[in-house]
């Protein structure tokens, strides 16, 4: 496999655990149900309130001869009975829930889950709150 076949593979099994990690998540699960509505695609069968994985940045972020990538995370939440207050309450779960997540993943040691970014407004269209929550996490490859 080349290099740059392993670094999807790294990105994916990143992501999937991240995932499993938020959706485990009691306090996430009060809010966004059990199993909780976070998806990886948009869907119109989604019930209010969920969230969706909208991208997944991935650099380089190698350093003193370790090979280790930066991964920045972006959720977005949406909800239309709550509020402006429902989407902050499930910004700030989601946000709890990954920075104390544990990932075990194969050949990577994560180093940092920080919380980078995080916005509630409302959608044009004045229907819904829309929230955003950009986390990062920064790995290192382990032999």
């Amino acid at each position: 496999m080349s290099a740059d076949g392993m670094l999807w593979s790294a990105e994916a099994a990143l992501e999937r655990a991240f995932l499993e990690a938020l959706r485990a998540d009691a306090e996430v699960q009060s809010l966004l149900g059990s199993p909780a509505r976070i998806f990886v695609a948009e869907t119109d069968q989604a019930a209010f309130p969920h969230a969706i994985l909208e991208r997944h940045e991935c650099a380089d972020r190698s350093a003193s001869g370790v090979a280790g990538q930066a991964h920045t995370l972006t959720l977005a939440v949406r909800s239309r009975d709550g509020g402006r207050a429902d989407v902050k309450d499930i910004l700030g779960a989601l946000r709890a829930a990954g920075e104390a997540a544990v990932l075990s993943l194969a050949g990577q040691r994560v180093v940092l889950i920080q919380t980078v970014y995080s916005d509630a407004m409302r959608t044009p269209d004045l229907r819904e709150f829309r929230g955003l929550l950009r986390i990062r996490i920064i790995t290192e490859e382990v032999a």
